[in-house]
């Protein structure tokens, strides 16, 4: 099966609808589907994600992207991965290792994770993947 990563901006462009980036989030991810993938995520990117939205737009919003998460999941459309030592380990290395870059450490556990599993796509606006080598989608 074709994997993707889903990346904070992802389900952040997908669950805000003023969003600049929200109809192509939902194109994207219309596509994607279509197309037979399976997205990838991380409690790291699912915390940021829920904090992010809860922050930006409003409690009721985090609570859906939660829900929408664990449908995802349920349905298996979507593996969620946790972040284990050995993927700290390595996003540590990374983040010290590129310290000219303004990676957050949610973006070196996902580049550790990616990494791990083989990953090379990622559905993002965030061009820190492509400076680790990821093919950025859209």
């Amino acid at each position: 099966m074709k994997q993707i990563f889903i990346d904070t901006w992802a389900w952040y462009a997908l669950i805000d609808r003023n969003d600049r980036d929200h109809k192509l989030a939902k194109s994207t991810n219309k596509q994607l589907l279509q197309e037979g993938y399976q997205l990838v995520t991380t409690n790291f990117v699912l915390a940021e994600a829920i904090t992010l939205i809860r922050y930006h737009l409003h409690h009721a919003a985090a609570v859906q992207l939660w829900q929408v998460i664990q449908a995802t999941v349920a349905d298996g459309v979507l593996e969620f991965i946790r972040v284990n030592e050995l993927h700290e380990q390595a996003a540590w290395q990374i983040f010290q290792r590129y310290h000219d870059q303004t990676f957050s450490y949610t973006d070196c556990t996902s580049f550790a994770v990616m990494k791990n599993l083989q990953l090379s796509q990622v559905f993002t606006g965030d061009k820190h993947f492509a400076v680790m080598g990821f093919i950025v989608v859209p």
